[in-house]
């Protein structure tokens, strides 16, 4: 499988050449174009149990499988909103997601929906995270730039760009101050990170960009 990405930062896309008989797993609605022979399958992964937890978890119920039926054959992959693309080679380490930055994977990753308790929601982040484990290629989608930080000790991320991060990492989620810190810093919750390990940050804010659409909303007049 040879697999490249372009177009990044700001709206990355992945392409991948497939040889017979490999496959790739993808969220639904992200293929942008294909070879015509290359064959595809939708189904959900984990049955309806598997489907309901990755329905929680902020992802579509449905995962689509593309197969080669030959050598050579394209496929061409994008998120549905604009940013970049990260690469990343499982083997003995688990990689928990944030929900909608799964973009695909090989068939030796394992996706499963965990609980990411009470704190997760209080952080904006909702309940349940993914857990990416296994042997193989995994990729994840952001809403703008990528870049990773190797934590070595401890570290603080707002809440709102966290893509991604080892499993080996512990975190909470806490305030950056007091209570006027909290309500007037415009910076809310945000998540600290201990031990050893990789985190992957987005360079944009999803609930900050909406934040600063808001004033701007259509109000209809009674």
């Amino acid at each position: 499988m040879q697999h490249s990405i372009r177009n990044n930062p700001d709206f990355a896309s992945l392409h991948v050449i497939l040889d017979q008989g490999e496959q790739l797993i993808t969220e639904a609605g992200a293929m942008m174009g294909m070879s015509s022979d290359l064959q595809m399958t939708t189904n959900m992964k984990g049955g309806v149990l598997g489907a309901a937890k990755r329905a929680l978890g902020g992802e579509s119920i449905f995962l689509n499988t593309y197969t080669a039926s030959g050598d050579g054959q394209r496929l061409d992959i994008a998120a549905s909103s604009p940013g970049d693309v990260e690469h990343m080679k499982l083997s003995d380490a688990a990689v928990m997601v944030q929900s909608g930055s799964y973009l695909c994977s090989t068939p030796g990753i394992s996706v499963d929906t965990k609980w990411g308790g009470a704190r997760t929601f209080f952080g904006g982040e909702g309940l349940f995270m993914l857990r990416c484990s296994g042997e193989g290629d995994l990729w994840v989608s952001s809403y703008g730039a990528i870049f990773a930080v190797d934590v070595a000790g401890s570290y603080v991320v707002d809440t709102g760009h966290i893509v991604a991060f080892e499993e080996s990492l512990g975190f909470k989620v806490r305030s950056v101050g007091g209570l006027k810190s909290l309500f007037f810093s415009s910076e809310g919750f945000v998540c600290e990170f201990s031990g050893n390990g990789r985190l992957w940050i987005q360079t944009r804010n999803s609930g900050a960009l909406a934040g600063f659409l808001h004033p701007f909303r259509p109000v209809r007049s009674k």
